[in-house]
């Protein structure tokens, strides 16, 4: 609408009626206050909405182009994204009286140039207004319905984002649960038997005194062995109770990983590291993730690809982590459920739990790729750690 006014701003001036700069600057004034509207309080809005209408009606009252009361429309749709309804409302009567005011003007004007031809010009007016209160509704319209389904957009994201973290903390608290109830039977089964096994070995010292060259060692000995196992039963509960996701920075997390795949396995293993190394914050849900998925990439090639290298690739940037995990081994057919089964699945899962992506690469005697990209902008509670 101020390109079409814009336009015919220039006719005029071609045409020798006028020089256009007054209306001009006008219409780049309206351009650019339409270029950020206002997000502070209600009176900075009002002030700014006010604005918008003395230039247009300066405009009009300067006699301008006909056109120029159209231009309210852009003044009510600015509107509409600034106040609720009811004072989008105001300004679209507020606008309309306007128009309507200036459309009686310019037929008053037009019959005292043109006696003969005022009936036309007041059924003229008459269509152009009704047009122009159909216009205002129509926007009204379309314009609600587009911050409805913006803020639909906006709800339905934070309702989604709540139940994914609803749902991983109910997992990790079942994970919790499950290890709290495992480190209750070690405790009450075998360290009740270890309890009762000391008692009896320590009564046996005491009765066993007339050959005490022939039987005391051993006794001790047993003793001590009880000792151990007790202590042993205790380290495993407190483990088991302890969080076992890792506690080190990502690098240092991954390439653990590849130390013991390298010593345990005999095969050739190299790391890559691209990027930030240390500079770069990465949360520990991430490095969990990621950890799990290098320790199941290397476990499958270990029991499966028959690999006699293997190469773990990792960039790091401060809005993405990439992990590659590339074999030549045997590979396989990724239309084979057998070999495409939890593991690969719980490797998608916990990436798309990060918002991330996942890649697979692979067909028989040609090696396998498994790749991952996480944006470290993603927010979750906590993601599965078993």
């Amino acid at each position: 609408m101020l390109a079409s006014c814009g336009s015919f701003a220039l006719l005029e001036a071609t045409a020798g009626l006028r020089s256009p700069l007054e209306h001009i600057s006008i219409l780049v004034l309206l351009c650019l206050m339409g270029w950020v509207l206002p997000t502070g309080k209600s009176p900075v809005k009002i002030l700014y909405t006010f604005g918008e209408i003395c230039l247009i009606f300066y405009g009009v009252t300067q006699g301008y182009l006909h056109i120029l009361p159209t231009l309210y429309l852009i003044v009510f749709i600015r509107s509409c994204f600034l106040f609720g309804t009811i004072g989008c409302w105001i300004v679209g009567g507020l606008s309309f009286m306007l128009f309507f005011v200036h459309q009686i003007r310019y037929v008053l004007n037009m019959t005292a140039l043109v006696p003969q031809v005022k009936e036309e010009l007041w059924m003229h007016m008459v269509t152009e207004t009704l047009m122009f209160g159909l216009a205002l509704f129509l926007v009204f319209m379309l314009v609600n319905t587009l911050l409805s389904e913006r803020q639909a957009q906006k709800d339905l994201a934070i309702a989604h984002q709540q139940l994914r973290q609803y749902a991983f903390q109910a997992e990790e608290l079942a994970a919790v649960q499950e290890r709290n109830r495992i480190a209750r039977d070690i405790h009450d089964s075998l360290g009740h038997a270890l309890t009762a096994l000391n008692v009896q070995l320590q009564t046996a010292v005491i009765l066993w005194q007339q050959e005490p060259v022939r039987v005391e060692p051993f006794l001790r000995q047993a003793q001590q062995l009880s000792v151990t196992a007790m202590q042993e039963v205790r380290k495993s509960v407190r483990a088991l109770r302890e969080d076992n996701a890792p506690k080190q920075p990502l690098v240092e997390t991954i390439a653990s990983v590849v130390d013991d795949f390298r010593q345990g396995s005999g095969i050739e293993t190299q790391m890559q590291i691209i990027g930030h190394k240390d500079g770069v914050p990465v949360s520990a849900v991430i490095v969990n993730a990621l950890y799990r998925i290098v320790q199941e990439a290397l476990t499958n090639i270990y029991k499966y690809a028959q690999a006699t290298a293997v190469t773990v690739k990792m960039e790091i940037t401060p809005e993405i982590v990439r992990l590659s995990v590339v074999d030549n081994g045997c590979g396989f057919d990724q239309g084979n459920s057998i070999r495409t089964g939890f593991g690969l699945q719980g490797m998608r899962e916990r990436i798309a739990a990060l918002g991330g992506t996942f890649f697979l690469e692979t067909e028989p005697g040609k090696g396998c790729q498994i790749g991952v990209e996480v944006p470290l902008t993603t927010t979750v509670s906590e993601v599965p750690s078993n």
